[in-house]
Parts: C-alpha cells; structure tokens; sequence
C-alpha cells in the first residue's frame, strides 16, 4: 500500500511552493467545490480566505489544472480564485470603512476568525492509499503536473510590468528586491495583510487607505471574471494582473516574488 505524502508543517511557507500529492487533492477537491454556498462563504470570511500557503497553492491548481472554459484563455485561469477573493476584498474593505478603525486597532478585524479549510482538512485526512483524487482523479500526475507552474509562471510573467508596483514594501524588503523596485516604506495602502498585522505606529490613516486599495482591486477582478465567461470581454493586462494582487494582499507577495521565469517560459519555485 502506497504511503502519501505527509501534509507540510505548519507554518507551511509560501515561497518553496511545491505542493505535496495531498494537498492538491484537498485543492482539487475545493476547486470543484462550492463556494458560494452559504455556510461556506461564511467560513471562508471568517478566515480571510486560505492561509498563505493555501491561497496561493489553490490558484496554481486552478491554473496548472483546469484545461477548459470560456473566454480568450479557454483554460488555465484563475475564475473561482478571482470570484472568491473579490468577495474577500469587498467584505475586508466594508469591515475597514464601516468601523472607521483606528491604525491601532486593525488587528481587531483583520485577523482570521476561522482556520483555513485546507490546513483543517489536512489535519483530518487519514491516509488514504493509492493517490485518487476528485471523481477518481489521479492525484499523483495532477501533483507533478501542478508543481511545473507552466501555466502561472506565464500569468506572472505577463503582468509582471503591472503587479511590480503594488508589491508589499516589507515583503519586497524581505525577497531582496532592488530598492528601485520598492515601494515606499510609509505607503501603508499597499502592505499585504499579514505585515499589518505585525506592523506597529502605523500612520493614523491606514484603514482608509487600505480599505480605497482593496475596493480598487475587488473592481478590476469584476471584469477579470466576466473575461473569463462567454459574455466578457478579453481584460485587460491591469485586470490579467488584478488576482495577483489580490492574493498578495491576503497571503503575502513571497510566492510571484520567488517564482523564477526561465526563457522557455516555465517556472520553479526558488
């Protein structure tokens, strides 16, 4: 009998994104998922989404993984990643606004309320034996085909001109990034939501302008959607761009800022 692999330990990183046979099962299995029912939509704004780690790794699986659909792609996109982190940006920026929240306070409502689904439902797995996967899928070849980041490497690589300049400050700081590529350091609109959470004396301001950046984001990713739909126009590269930012504001900028674009194309997480 076939031994999965064990889930990775927590806190699992985001930058060495290779995915273990079970959590793209657990990834697959989301995606085909429902996630505008209810109870699920509840949970999921409870925890901010996915943690780090997750949310990126369920955006390389929709991409790497799902070949068909709609739209000038007709495949590899990230459709139910935007819808959900839309949600997830409209409902941050309405908890942002609505409070009128101090800087000092932001931790009150940025932090999670739940636990990733995904880390839950690693926990629980038992082993399984032979990797089969959603509707008899066999998650071994979907592992080996999601951790190539054919597919995401070229979304990152396209828009690279556009998401650059909305990159976190600290984690910019943090990847080494040449500091005529950084952000200001007091530009407090573009720091992701972790580093605001560890962020101490930030300007008094800070909610707004987080909240005006979200809601900026959450309206180019509505086009983005419709693109991605037999109804939508092709988007553009601002809006091609806008689930990255997205992600990068909820789990953290380590993940595109690792992925190394080789000439062919295709990428690797360094």
């Amino acid at each position: 009998m076939a031994t999965p692999d064990p889930p990775p330990p927590a806190p699992a990183g985001t930058k060495d994104l290779r995915l273990t046979t079970e959590e793209v099962r657990q990834l697959w299995s989301f995606v085909h998922g429902d996630i505008m029912d209810p109870e699920m939509r509840r949970q999921l704004r409870a925890s901010y989404g996915l943690c780090p780690r997750h949310s990126w790794a369920y955006a390389v699986v929709e991409i790497e993984l799902w070949t068909y659909g709609p739209g000038a792609r007709g495949g590899h996109q990230p459709f139910d990643v935007a819808i959900l982190y839309k949600d997830l940006l409209e409902h941050a920026a309405t908890e942002l606004t609505r409070r009128r929240i101090l800087a000092a306070n932001l931790a009150s409502v940025l932090t999670a309320g739940a636990a990733c689904r995904i880390c839950e439902e690693l926990s629980a797995a038992a082993p399984s034996g032979a990797p089969v996967g959603y509707a008899g899928s066999d998650t071994a070849a979907l592992t080996e085909e999601a951790n190539r980041l054919t597919f995401t490497t070229a979304w990152l690589r396209q828009t690279e001109r556009v998401w650059r300049p909305w990159v976190c400050p600290v984690c910019a700081a943090e990847a080494g990034v040449p500091r005529d590529r950084q952000l200001t350091a007091d530009d407090a609109g573009r720091t992701c939501r972790p580093h605001l959470l560890a962020a101490r004396d930030l300007p008094r301001h800070t909610a707004d302008r987080v909240g005006a950046r979200l809601l900026e984001t959450a309206d180019l990713l509505g086009p983005l959607i419709e693109s991605m739909t037999d109804r939508g126009r092709p988007a553009t590269t601002e809006e091609d761009a806008s689930w990255v930012a997205a992600l990068g504001w909820f789990a953290g900028w380590a993940f595109p800022l690792a992925v190394h674009v080789s000439d062919e194309g295709a990428g690797t997480a360094t």
